[in-house]
């Protein structure tokens, strides 16, 4: 747990804006967990100013060890309240109850807005108990992950969590990424605090993006809610 503070110390120095890839996903963020045999999911996110995301997903298991879903993003971007949206297509396959791989179809439904394929390894370890920490390392192909005459973009990320029974987890999201090509002005580094309870078939989400302004990357500080449940 020092190394974990010094660790979370250190990135704190320098946080740069998240990279919209990690959002590129089905799911709403690295989760270990099964899908339910049909579940749903909404949540808000805004930057607190005018932008806002609007995300809704739909998820099934279709067996044990295979999941699939879909998730739409609106997005009011500009001030001419402009509406972005995208669609992702995934599935994730689980080797067992801690390790999966996942593929995801991003496509931009607006002109201006680049689709992108990502594929994702997650792992997640229980050292105790009370304490597990998920892994995943993330790599993204076309324009819309890795911009404009970009070849691939990298990411990977750790997600250290107390469980306090099943019911609540406080975790911390650190994710950084960089791609090739564009490695200098990409890299990025973030921290997400987060915190779930779960009632009964039902899961409550509220996030919060940590940004501290640094040169070729924004500035971004976002809170989230997401409602998550099984039908």
């Amino acid at each position: 747990m020092k190394r974990l503070s010094l660790l979370l110390l250190l990135l704190a120095i320098n946080v740069f804006a998240l990279d919209p890839m990690w959002d590129m996903r089905y799911t709403f963020g690295p989760d270990s967990r099964p899908s339910p045999k049909l579940g749903f999911g909404i949540g808000a996110r805004s930057d607190f100013g005018d932008d806002m995301l609007f995300p809704v997903n739909i998820v099934s298991s279709i067996t044990r060890d295979f999941d699939i879903g879909a998730k739409l993003d609106l997005n009011s971007y500009d001030e001419m309240d402009h509406i972005r949206a995208s669609a992702d297509l995934g599935g994730r396959y689980r080797f067992n109850p801690t390790m999966y791989i996942e593929l995801d179809g991003y496509f931009g439904l607006n002109r201006n807005n680049a689709s992108a394929v990502i594929f994702t390894y997650g792992h997640e370890q229980f050292i105790a108990k009370c304490f597990s920490n998920l892994y995943e390392l993330r790599a993204g192909f076309l324009d819309g992950a890795t911009g404009e005459d970009g070849y691939a973009k990298f990411a990977a990320g750790m997600t250290p969590t107390l469980h306090f029974g099943k019911v609540f987890q406080l975790r911390i999201e650190i994710i950084t990424s960089a791609s090739a090509g564009h490695l200098t002005d990409d890299f990025m580094i973030d921290i997400i605090p987060k915190m779930e309870l779960d009632v009964g078939p039902a899961r409550i989400r509220l996030d919060f993006d940590i940004g501290t302004m640094q040169e070729k990357n924004n500035d971004q500080k976002t809170v989230a809610l997401y409602l998550m449940t099984a039908l």
